[in-house]
């Protein structure tokens, strides 16, 4: 990881500048960025609009970061392109998301997208993908705890990075906490752009409901900022377009995991649901919480967490809804040891089983799980997409140990 725009604004160059070629909005958030990407790339589709979506991280296949109307680049492109850009990747010395940040502007330039929509990777002020010079509207979702190493250890300092994509003249567009509106204010003012606050914003009347097909009461408030964006923009899409891309994102975008309830047939013959969810931040899994519990549901949760999150405030909020917990860990350095996590998990009072590897634990968890039982697999990317990995592969949920 290496914080700073010199590096992609070089290898931009060498590319003749593909991100001033397109129309963009640019969205940083701690939480929700991901939804708000998906189902304003959606909306666009549905509308007839050429649209690039570029979202990190994946789950299964690198490709799903950079899509152009639903469509994934393809393997020769990113072949193709990295053969044009390798000498000057070397020549710097460029990070695995700057080269990437690239290829997806020039994609989407190569493609002639009618508009991007642009997640950062992390924080905005140094993000890679702050780059790009005059955006139709930037928009900040909600701002919690997460990457303090390199964000800050206050709320104040993440927002404040955060806050770093606004331009001069481009409306911004912002869901966080009142608390924190001074800190937007100073940064909007300084920038000299027009501010709007999501929560401040009253929907015109009368507006009839639109309901996402993500599940959970915090999609609300993300369909409440996409509508607050598109009301800014400069070419206004119809109310059908926009319900119809906000219902039918998954299908549109490829955007998945997030609440999201896999339905096979050996989970249907053992009687067991199973949720599949990203989350793994303390303010992502109090969401998740909140989902549960307005079902009365206590799942049994496997979870493997990386080593840089905050793992013991995430226990005390499995803690609180979670009727058992199975700690499993991912294929990756970064990933927590199962061990370390479940001798965590015990510490916290949690009712825990060490799952040893992903698809290991989730079955261990089916095979002590009762009919009609809940489980839900979460606490980072990594573990989700080795699910998904083993699942598009096999074409079933793996609910017995092998």
């Amino acid at each position: 990881m290496k914080l700073g725009l010199e590096n992609v604004r070089s290898l931009l160059d060498s590319l003749g500048h593909p991100e001033q070629k397109f129309p963009s909005i640019h969205i940083a958030g701690t939480n929700g960025k991901g939804s708000v990407s998906a189902m304003l790339a959606a909306v666009h589709q549905v509308a007839g609009k050429r649209t690039g979506l570029y979202t990190s991280p994946h789950l299964v296949d690198f490709r799903e970061r950079i899509r152009v109307s639903g469509e994934m680049i393809s393997e020769k492109e990113v072949a193709d392109f990295l053969e044009r850009i390798w000498p000057k990747v070397e020549e710097l010395n460029a990070t695995f998301f700057e080269v990437t940040t690239a290829m997806a502007f020039d994609h989407f330039a190569r493609h002639h997208v009618d508009i991007a929509i642009i997640e950062t990777g992390l924080g905005g002020r140094l993000d890679a993908t702050n780059v790009l010079v005059k955006p139709l509207a930037t928009v900040v979702t909600s701002i919690g705890y997460d990457h303090m190493a390199q964000l800050g250890t206050t709320l104040e300092l993440i927002a404040a990075e955060k806050a770093g994509i606004f331009k001069a003249g481009v409306p911004a567009v912002v869901n966080c906490d009142p608390e924190l509106h001074s800190v937007f204010q100073k940064v909007a003012q300084d920038v000299d752009c027009e501010l709007l606050f999501v929560r401040d914003w009253e929907l015109p009347t009368p507006f009839p409901d639109i309901i996402p097909s993500l599940v959970g009461e915090h999609q609300k408030e993300n369909v409440k900022t996409i509508l607050a964006t598109l009301n800014l923009l400069p070419e206004r899409l119809s109310l059908k377009d926009i319900k119809e891309g906000i219902k039918n994102v998954a299908g549109l975008t490829g955007f998945r995991a997030r609440l999201e309830e896999v339905h096979s047939a050996d989970l249907s013959e053992r009687g067991l649901r199973l949720f599949l969810d990203v989350g793994h931040n303390p303010q992502a899994l109090e969401r998740t919480k909140e989902f549960f519990a307005a079902q009365d549901i206590r799942p049994i949760v496997i979870a493997g967490m990386m080593k840089d999150k905050d793992v013991a405030e995430a226990l005390k909020i499995f803690k609180s809804f979670a009727s058992f917990f199975v700690a499993v860990q991912a294929k990756t350095a970064r990933a927590l040891p199962s061990i370390t996590l479940t001798e965590m998990a015990q510490a916290a009072g949690l009712p825990t089983a060490n799952g040893g590897g992903v698809l290991h634990g989730l079955a261990y968890a089916a095979q002590m799980a009762s009919r009609g039982e809940t489980l839900l697999l979460t606490g980072s990317h990594y573990v989700v997409g080795e699910f998904l990995e083993n699942f598009h592969r096999t074409g079933r949920v793996t609910l017995s140990a092998e």
